[in-house]
């Protein structure tokens, strides 16, 4: 069925006649994710809930996949019957609703997908009450923030501890900038304070979880970036008192158009990923640096020197391996084991290949011990081999023999 596009009743929004190039960003990230999680949380044998809780119309005008249809696929291919798997979908404009439906329709009919509720919160609802006992992935990606309001987002952060739960939301800065008073990063403090005052103050509190943004954005020591910085990780803050893990990934994308020195921006969305999982962090932590990476590669290839911001640079590599000592001091471990603790402590600095290579370069500087006994038959270290910092302790006794 063809659609019109517009902002009129009956039509499906101007956003969804083309995907543009932040949401291919978006969309890989989530993609990419999914896989990932598809083919790792069957293991903990319980049954799997996806909630989208702001579909659109499931596909965009130009034929390429919106989360909808994603999610469905991923789940077709990937799950095969291992676990029961199925999503729940929702949008409050009935004309995406009508096209979700049209969209979905192999997917409801072979029992992955419901048919679309009319707004996210109805589907959270149902989610809670049929996947008490459920592994369950939330995305919402609302046009706005308004929606966002923390006591609903709340519901999902209380759940049971004990089930596997997992949340990437899509918060966008320059919407909340816009609700906060229209502000704009060429204002000065005092200007961003008579606007916060006109703004509607209340609904942003809501969304916010309390009135905490409001000192950061009228801080005159900020600069537009770090003004940015600073509001998203005082939320994420919020999020993590109810997930051991939660980090912001920046969504951007290097636009044609831009030409000469490169400048850095703000992100067109913030993708606040909470789990309870270091696997999962490992997964998010390639795949977001995946992501950024055309972004930034602009600031190095082609110039004299890397013009990388700060703000991206990573950790010195120095600092890691010293922190992967000390890791391994505390306690013995294996590479694995390793990874959960230290990329967790240092998300999109390295990939986890580059963590590896940390390691073998840690057992040639004799850094990292293997223990003998835990080396493959070839005496060659593998995943299961166990590393310590101190050779084991010989007793007179064992040495005589």
């Amino acid at each position: 069925m063809e659609y019109q596009y517009g902002n009129r009743s009956g039509e499906v929004d101007e956003f969804f006649r083309q995907k543009r190039a932040w949401s291919n960003v978006k969309d890989k990230i989530v993609g990419d994710y999914v896989s990932c999680y598809l083919k790792t949380v069957p293991n903990l044998r319980k049954p799997i809930l996806i909630i989208d809780g702001f579909s659109g119309p499931g596909r965009f005008g130009d034929g390429t996949d919106g989360s909808p249809i994603i999610f469905c696929s991923a789940i077709e291919q990937i799950t095969l019957g291992r676990a029961v798997t199925s999503c729940l979908f929702a949008d409050a404009n009935p004309t995406h609703r009508l096209a979700l439906s049209e969209n979905l329709a192999p997917y409801i009919a072979a029992g992955i997908a419901e048919s679309p509720f009319d707004d996210w919160k109805s589907a959270l609802t149902r989610a809670l009450e049929v996947g008490a006992a459920s592994t369950m992935f939330f995305y919402l990606d609302p046009y706005g923030i308004k929606e966002l309001e923390f006591d609903a987002v709340r519901q999902i952060y209380e759940r049971d501890t004990r089930r596997s739960t997992e949340v990437l939301i899509n918060f966008n800065f320059r919407t909340f900038m816009r609700m906060s008073g229209n502000w704009n990063y060429a204002d000065g403090a005092n200007e961003i304070s008579e606007k916060v005052k006109a703004s509607k103050v209340e609904t942003v509190n809501r969304v916010m979880g309390g009135d905490y943004w409001i000192p950061i954005v009228t801080d005159r020591g900020l600069n537009k970036l770090e003004r940015e910085d600073a509001v998203i990780n005082a939320y994420l803050e919020r999020v993590k008192k109810y997930f051991p893990f939660g980090y912001s990934i920046p969504v951007k994308e290097r636009r044609p158009e831009d030409a000469g020195v490169p400048d850095d921006d703000l992100a067109r969305y913030h993708l606040i990923f909470a789990t309870r999982s270091s696997r999962a962090v490992q997964y998010m932590n390639d795949i977001a640096l995946n992501a950024l990476e055309p972004y930034l590669k602009q600031f190095s290839d082609g110039l004299l020197f890397d013009m990388t911001p700060d703000r991206y640079k990573p950790v010195d590599r120095n600092s890691v391996k010293a922190a992967i000592v000390e890791c391994v001091r505390e306690h013995a471990r294996k590479r694995p084991e390793i990874y959960e603790v230290i990329i967790p402590q240092f998300f999109m600095q390295y990939r986890k290949k580059e963590y590896r290579a940390m390691i073998d370069e840690l057992i040639k500087e004799h850094r990292l011990l293997p223990i003998a006994s835990t080396l493959n038959a070839r005496k060659q270290v593998n995943d299961h081999t166990v590393f310590s910092v101190t050779p084991p302790t010989i007793s007179i006794a064992q040495s005589a023999r």
